[in-house]
């Protein structure tokens, strides 16, 4: 399979207009993001990578058929916060849905800072849905159990929270509070020998241990 966006948004010769007005503009900020005035351009990069993901999460995968605006947040994957001028980037946009984008925030998800967009993938912590393979990073157990594969889907996991759909599905009330537990899970999935898996599983027994005597004590 390939990355989850084989085709970013592309703008028309108006829009391209638009946005270099704007990034000429001195009080260009990463709040010019919700001007009005690119009200279309929102409106459009948001249906094209619904299309284009298939109406997919790009963090959760979750299918939401759903074409409402409320349903769907545009994704910077490198957040408007810490880089204002990519803002507009077609292969720094996707959809993700409220929840993973809210989650994710604007923890930052690359190695070092660049001026310009990086495109290798190795340059992201995060699973990236335009440089990507998803699947070489986080496996999905039915529809809502996430293993992480890597350490990038592992980061993927844990900003994003995708721990919560398995917890809501399966109607726990009182999930595991540690989010340190679903990495943990996730890395002895990736351990290759007993010595690897060990302390992973040293880690697993503590973290039950201190949820359990939490448990009573409430």
């Amino acid at each position: 399979m390939t990355s989850m966006i084989a085709n970013p948004a592309q703008y028309s010769d108006t829009e391209k207009k638009i946005i270099r007005a704007f990034l000429k503009d001195v009080n260009f900020t990463s709040g010019t993001w919700a001007d009005p005035n690119i009200e279309g351009i929102r409106s459009s990069v948001k249906q094209h990578y619904i299309a284009e993901q298939q109406y997919r999460c790009c963090y959760c995968q979750q299918e939401l058929i759903n074409e409402h605006g409320r349903a769907w947040d545009v994704e910077h994957v490198i957040s408007r916060s810490q880089h204002p001028r990519l803002m507009f980037e077609p292969r720094n946009l996707a959809v993700a849905c409220t929840e993973c984008n809210g989650n994710k925030s604007n923890v930052s998800v690359t190695r070092k800072e660049s001026v310009r967009l990086p495109t290798a993938p190795a340059s992201y912590l995060i699973v990236h849905p335009h440089f990507d393979r998803y699947e070489e990073h986080i496996e999905i157990e039915g529809n809502y159990t996430f293993h992480a594969l890597t350490d990038k889907g592992s980061f993927t996991i844990h900003h994003c929270e995708l721990y919560r759909i398995r917890a809501r599905i399966a109607r726990i009330k009182k999930p595991i509070r540690d989010r340190r537990f679903e990495q943990d899970v996730g890395n002895l999935r990736m351990a290759k020998t007993v010595d690897e898996a060990r302390p992973v599983v040293a880690a697993i027994l503590e973290r039950i241990k201190i949820e359990e005597e939490a448990g009573k004590a409430q």
